[in-house]
């Protein structure tokens, strides 16, 4: 898309999410009770975009935050926000309080098999009145049997899972279930996921929205890999805005939102 503005931009798109994650900092020594610097650390990070819904202190001189975010909040960013700013309340007892590395993990409302499985009958669950129609749709459903999204990712100082569900709707809730559009969304997604070295596992195709898991990088924030997908499906068509001028994201991984806070308890 070299030299073509964008269609679809944080501007002009509004967006629906629910992201979650669960982080975990390793020190260098201990820290003062997290009740003396909780506080004044989510009022830090809530100017990120970054609100720390549970903390505890683990074994081994070890933090794990449980955290919502925005979209425009990448996994990275996360870990600036939080370790930065902690680090920044505790300069003055511990110059250098943590180690290099993290661990960063999104968590999602079910887990991953639960998801993939959702997805995986959206056509079934949007069924066509006419059987050659319906069977169109079924032959354009996409899922990389190669691909586990339970797999840890590694950046330079840290170990990353950032799974996302991406959902995208027609312009104007239109239904086209020709065979022509339906192609052409579905290798637009194959082949963006693809230059982004996107970990695209499955997409969930009907006439009128589709759903997408992918892995994305630990650099890359929820709006931009929509935004990106969203923009080179316009291109596909011409550069017109055959989608909405909204998404939704959400975060999933081997555990859901109840199982990590049941570990806060």
């Amino acid at each position: 898309m070299t030299g073509i503005s964008p269609l679809y931009t944080s501007l002009n798109t509004t967006h629906a999410y629910q992201l979650n994650w669960s982080l975990s900092l390793f020190l260098k020594s201990c820290v003062p009770p997290i009740v003396q610097w909780l506080e004044p650390l989510r009022r830090a990070t809530e100017s990120d975009a970054v609100r720390i819904l549970e903390v505890r202190e683990l074994e081994r001189l070890s933090l794990q935050f449980y955290l919502s975010t925005q979209p425009h909040v990448s996994p990275s960013d996360i870990v600036r926000s939080v370790k930065g700013r902690l680090q920044y309340l505790l300069r003055m007892t511990i110059p250098q309080a943590f180690q290099r590395n993290y661990g960063i993990f999104s968590v999602g409302a079910v887990n991953i098999h639960c998801l993939e499985a959702y997805v995986q009958k959206q056509p079934s669950r949007h069924p066509m009145a006419a059987t050659h129609v319906q069977q169109r749709i079924d032959s354009f459903q996409f899922y990389d049997d190669k691909i586990d999204l339970r797999e840890y990712r590694a950046s330079s100082h840290g170990r990353y899972l950032h799974n996302l569900q991406i959902v995208l709707e027609n312009r104007d809730h239109l239904h086209d279930a020709s065979e022509r559009t339906l192609s052409t969304i579905s290798s637009m997604v194959i082949r963006s996921c693809g230059k982004k070295n996107q970990r695209l596992a499955r997409i969930g195709l009907v006439s009128n929205h589709l759903h997408i898991l992918l892995g994305c990088s630990v650099d890359e924030s929820p709006q931009m890999v929509a935004l990106t997908l969203m923009n080179n499906i316009a291109y596909a068509f011409e550069m017109k805005p055959v989608l909405e001028c909204s998404f939704y994201a959400g975060t999933f991984g081997p555990y859901d939102r109840g199982a990590i806070r049941k570990e806060y308890s």
